[in-house]
């Protein structure tokens, strides 16, 4: 998330701000996203070394909650705008309703399996 806040920031001062062009912007520019995909591999390591069958099988479902969320949305919203005079949605924010999606994923296992998994 460092790595994630940090470049963004670089972004916003020294492509916004100070006009930077060419391909160090453009590299400049991918690295927010590229950080975040980090959040998806860490989570996916999590089940991946998570030892107790129990907690992973709550990971993976709050991960499918998480991703159908955002995929239906992404979807949903994708085909309002083409067909709709609807507001454009920039790509940068499915992921971050995806990890909104984790929460709901957690909530959801709470209900139905009766805790959140092992931070709760």
């Amino acid at each position: 998330m460092a790595l994630y806040l940090g470049s963004l920031f670089a972004a916003e001062i020294l492509i916004e701000d100070r006009g930077l062009s060419g391909w160090p912007a453009y590299m400049l520019a991918a690295l927010p996203g590229l950080a975040f995909a980090a959040v998806f591999w860490i989570f996916v390591r999590l089940i991946v070394e998570e030892r107790d069958e129990f907690f992973r099988m709550l990971y993976v479902r709050q991960l499918m909650v998480a991703t159908g969320i955002a995929l239906t949305a992404a979807a949903v919203w994708g085909f309002l705008e083409t067909y709709m005079p609807v507001p454009h949605v920039r790509a940068f924010w499915w992921p971050t309703i995806w990890c909104f999606g984790l929460g709901i994923g957690a909530i959801y296992n709470k209900i139905t399996m009766g805790t959140f998994g092992e931070c709760a």
